[in-house]
C-alpha cells in the first residue's frame, strides 16, 4: 500500500469520527487482572489436573487470560475495551482512547489521524489447529464502523508481531495448546472449555 493511499484511507476513517453517535449502553465485560487468574484457575481445573470435565469462562476472563498469554500482565488499568462473545467470534469494543497510551504507539500508523473518540470493534475468530491447539485469529477491525483495509491491516499488526513472541510474524494469530481430544467452544457471554475425551472404539 502507498504512502498516498495509506493516507486517503486514513483520512477518510477519521472523518468519520466527527459524526455524532446514537447514545448507546456498552454491552459486555472488561478485561482485568482477576479475571487471568479466574480463567487460570478453570483452564487448570479442565485441562491440567482434569479435576472438573468441562467448565465455562466469561469472556472478558478468557480475553484477560489471553492477554496474559502475550505477557500483558498485569492488564493495564486503563484499558476500557469490552469483551462480547457470541457462537462464532471474540469481539472486543471500545474507543481509540479506550486503548492504554502504549498500545495507541504501537498502533500508531492505524491511529494517529483518528479522533480518540472514533469506536474500535476487533473481532477475533477461533480456529481448531489440529488435535492439540486452537488458534485465535484477529480477522477484523473496524474504526466508526468502517472495516480497515485488509493490506493496512496486515502492515500495522506485523509490526505488533515483532514485538510479542507468543504472535506468529503476522501479529494476529496466538496459538494456544490443549491437550489431545479436549475442545475450546464459544459460546454467547462465554468460553466453554471441555476435558479430554477419548473417543470410543467400536466393541468396547
Amino acid at each position: 500500500m502507498s504512502a498516498r493511499v495509506l493516507r486517503a484511507v486514513l483520512l477518510g476513517i477519521g472523518s468519520l469520527g466527527t459524526v455524532p453517535l446514537a447514545a448507546q449502553v456498552p454491552a459486555g465485560d472488561f478485561m482485568t487482572t482477576g479475571g487471568i487468574y479466574r480463567a487460570a484457575a478453570v483452564v487448570d481445573s479442565v485441562f491440567i489436573d482434569r479435576s472438573i470435565p468441562e467448565s465455562t469462562v466469561k469472556g472478558g476472563d478468557f480475553a484477560s487470560y489471553l492477554m496474559a498469554r502475550l505477557g500483558i500482565i498485569p492488564i493495564p488499568h486503563d484499558l476500557g475495551f469490552r469483551v462480547v462473545v457470541d457462537s462464532a467470534n471474540i469481539v472486543l469494543n471500545g474507543r481509540v482512547t479506550d486503548l492504554p497510551a502504549q498500545a495507541r504507539d504501537e498502533l500508531g500508523m492505524l491511529l494517529a489521524m483518528v479522533p480518540r473518540e472514533t469506536p474500535v470493534t476487533a473481532l477475533i475468530d477461533l480456529v481448531s489447529s489440529g488435535p492439540r491447539a486452537v488458534r485465535f485469529r484477529l480477522a477484523s477491525v473496524t474504526l466508526g464502523g468502517i472495516p480497515v483495509p485488509e493490506a493496512l491491516l496486515q502492515t500495522v499488526m506485523s509490526h505488533v508481531g515483532r514485538r510479542y513472541a507468543a504472535l506468529t510474524k503476522s501479529g494476529r494469530d496466538l496459538y494456544v495448546e490443549i491437550p489431545e481430544h479436549a475442545r475450546v467452544i464459544l459460546a454467547p457471554g462465554h468460553v466453554r472449555l471441555v476435558g479430554p475425551v477419548p473417543p470410543t472404539t467400536n466393541g468396547q
